[in-house]
Parts: C-alpha cells; structure tokens; sequence
C-alpha cells in the first residue's frame, strides 16, 4: 500500500473536534493498494470530525447504516461525524483516492451552499486541478511552515467548490457515450500510465475523430489526453520519490519514461525542479 499524507497532529488517527473556525483541515493523504489484496477499514463509533474520500481511480465500497455505495473514480463520499464508518478497498478495483479529515463550526452551512448536503456520495469527475489541491494540502501538513493551517484551509474550500461545479455541470450531462469513453482513457492513464497511449489509436476504436475526443476529453478533465498522461505520470514519480528508494532511472522506467535524462527535463517542467531536488526537499 502506498501512503503519502499528512495531518496537524502527529497521527492521522486522532481526531479533532474545532468549534472556534469556520473550516479547519486536521489531515490529507493519498494512497493506493499496490500488493495487499483487501484493506478493511472499521470504525464503529465513526470519528469526531468529518471524512471526505475522492477515488481518481478504481473504486471502493461504503456501508453507510443499511446502505452499500460503491464509488468510482471521478467520485466522492463523505462521513459525518460519530457515524460508524465501514468501508473496503480490493487490489482489483485498483483503488487510488485521497482522503481528508475536517471539522470547524461552520462546515455544515459550507456543505449546504456547496450542494453537498443532500447524498453522500457525488460525480465530480477527474481532474488535475483537485490532485494538485488535494498535494498542496498534504505539504503544507508535512511541512507545517508558517500559516500552514491557513494556507491549508483556503485550498480544501478551493476544492470543495470546484467540486461542486463540476457536480452541478454533470447534473444537465447529455452526451454519455462520449463521456464514457473520456472515463475509460482516464482509467487507462491511472492503470496503465506505464505504456504508450495514442490518440489517434483510442478515438479510432471508439469511433470518433482525434480532434473531437481531444475536445471532449479536454471539456470535461480541463487538459489534453497527452497532458493529462504527463500529469498523472508526474504525480506518481513525485510519490515514488518520497516514499521509495528507487533512484531517479528505476522511477523514470516506472512511470513510463526510458529515457532518464527526457523523464528529468519534463519532470522539472512540471515542478519547478529536478527530481533529485524534489526529493531532498521532501524528505
């Protein structure tokens, strides 16, 4: 299982109750099973606070009293809080998510106004704009800088409000073979991120012009396929990076680049810096 978070406290575990602010992040993380077959989680008496987890790939299965949900990637669920939490990721589903914990006075009339107070569960879609928030969440709660916690605080009402717009939009959605087909290159990119993918190739199988799927993909992820490739290949050289020991050409090989000094140059075009220094710096 591969982990990557952070939290206010030192353990992610303890939850936290503010009746003071209007919105208070305590923890963030993001992992996916890599070898383990199943992963139970079971809270009986829930937690204090209030848990939020996205899948940007895969999918995993929420009891909620009576009620089983399964949730896919694009998608989102929530607990509120002292409610039993039971819930199951399986190696099959390749599940790949993030998670947050959060608590202030004021969360119940944010959810409200974002539209997030009816169901538990809402298609928000995948997007690099949420797994870049969902990141900047996570350093600023590893690195806990000056105004962490508001920096911290400002990017999840960030997200939590894109995601309600894209839930809004896919309300009046129309075009769902089309969507679909974007759903399942998306799976592609997050499965098999490793291999080559051509667009030309996938549009033809699901008998669209390049130019159209690259426009309906764009419409509903914000970005090309070829970016969004790069993104998610990026995201999962940055996470090796900070929990693996594989050096820089094992990391480039695994996410698909068999050139290490081409994997280095586009990875500092994304970041800022090279992987070398990305690492020190998280460490």
């Amino acid at each position: 299982m591969l982990i990557v978070s952070g939290s206010v406290p030192e353990n992610s575990e303890i939850d936290i109750v503010d009746v003071k602010n209007p919105l208070t992040v305590t923890s963030c993380g993001h992992y996916s099973l890599i070898k383990r077959q199943r992963l139970l989680t079971s809270r009986p008496a829930g937690r204090k606070d209030y848990q939020l987890l996205y899948f940007q790939n895969g999918k995993g299965r929420f009891m909620l009293g009576e009620t089983c949900y399964t949730v896919s990637e694009g998608e989102f669920f929530i607990y509120y809080p002292n409610e039993p939490q039971h819930y199951e990721y399986r190696l099959s589903d390749t599940p790949d998510l993030y998670w947050i914990h959060f608590t202030g006075k004021d969360v119940p009339q944010i959810l409200q106004q974002l539209d997030f107070a009816e169901s538990r569960r809402y298609h928000v879609r995948v997007k690099d704009v949420y797994h870049s928030l969902f990141d900047k969440i996570i350093h600023e709660l590893q690195m806990k800088q000056s105004h962490f916690e508001s920096l911290a605080n400002t990017y999840f009402l960030e997200l939590l409000t894109l995601m309600s717009r894209s839930a809004t939009q896919n309300s009046g959605q129309v075009d769902v073979f089309r969507f679909e087909q974007v759903e399942r290159a998306i799976q592609f990119f997050h499965t098999e991120f490793k291999r080559p993918f051509s667009v030309f190739d996938y549009a033809r199988q699901c008998g669209m012009s390049v130019s159209w799927f690259a426009r309906v993909f764009k419409r509903h992820t914000g970005t090309s396929p070829q970016q969004y490739l790069i993104n998610v290949r990026i995201n999962k050289a940055k996470e090796l990076l900070v929990s693996s020991t594989y050096n820089i050409s094992e990391i480039a090989e695994i996410v698909g680049y068999y050139n290490p000094l081409y994997f280095s140059r586009v990875f500092k075009k994304h970041t800022g810096c090279s992987p070398s220094e990305y690492r020190i710096r998280n460490m």
